[in-house]
């Protein structure tokens, strides 16, 4: 699959490695995640689930290590680590545990966003096209979080790795690209979203579509099936 011309200009000549990197490090974390389920010999899914919280960070960690222009950090307030590679930080979150939730209506966690998800947004996310809920707003530890993350350049942007998975069925898709944190209940609009072929289709055939411009009305939903790209692009038109 060609790499796009975002992730061109998002991560280099690399961003073909870096893509790779990034389906491998979620296929390691679901293959440990599944692999504590099974051990755990239990039908809940507990273990599956505490699991790939921690995994999904050291994956990401492990995978790009000895990369160059890479910085590993702990922001206060998280139990896990954080990839920023050439001043791109890399967010894992699970959209989905099935087919049934298109990537364009993905929320970011279950519940309300921690305050540090909604740092990382406000400190390091785009530039928003729509109303943007203000820091103090949404999350009134969000603020304390935001300054710990002071010694990030500020120019550092946000890369989000949006994947849907469960235990049963394991890595089902994964996606990356930019979006804007619209409201407590964890919603995003995606400024650029694509798929990310996953290490099972690395020898696949695969279709990419072109970007597509809206000026306005909803964004159309892509088909998640893994063995076809899509590349979604939302622009709207300011003070319209």
């Amino acid at each position: 699959m060609l790499v796009s011309r975002w992730a061109q200009e998002t991560f280099g000549q690399r961003a073909p490695v870096i893509r790779q990197g990034i389906a491998e490090a979620l296929s390691v974390a679901l293959d440990n995640a599944r692999d504590a389920q099974t051990a755990a010999q239990t039908d809940h899914t507990h273990p599956f689930g505490f699991t790939l919280m921690s995994r999904k960070f050291e994956a990401l960690a492990e995978a790009f290590e000895d990369m160059g222009d890479v910085r590993i950090v702990k922001p206060a307030g998280s139990a896990h680590e954080l990839v920023v590679l050439d001043g791109k930080l890399l967010f894992p979150f699970r959209y989905a545990k099935d087919r049934s939730v298109s990537v364009m209506s993905a929320r970011i966690g279950e519940g309300r966003p921690s305050a540090l998800v909604q740092a990382l947004f406000n400190r390091f996310g785009p530039e928003p096209v729509m109303r943007q809920l203000a820091l103090a707003d949404v999350a009134p530890h969000a603020v304390p979080v935001a300054e710990a993350l002071g010694d990030l350049p500020g120019d550092t942007s946000l890369v989000l790795i949006a994947y849907a998975c469960n235990a049963h069925a394991g890595l089902l898709d994964a996606w990356w690209g930019e979006a804007e944190l619209l409201d407590r209940t964890g919603s995003l609009r995606w400024h650029h979203c694509e798929e990310i072929p996953l290490a099972r289709d690395a020898g696949a055939e695969q279709t990419a579509l072109p970007g597509a411009a809206f000026d306005q009305g909803a964004l159309p939903t892509p088909a998640l099936n893994p063995r076809v790209a899509h590349t979604i692009r939302a622009e709207a038109a300011s003070g319209e």
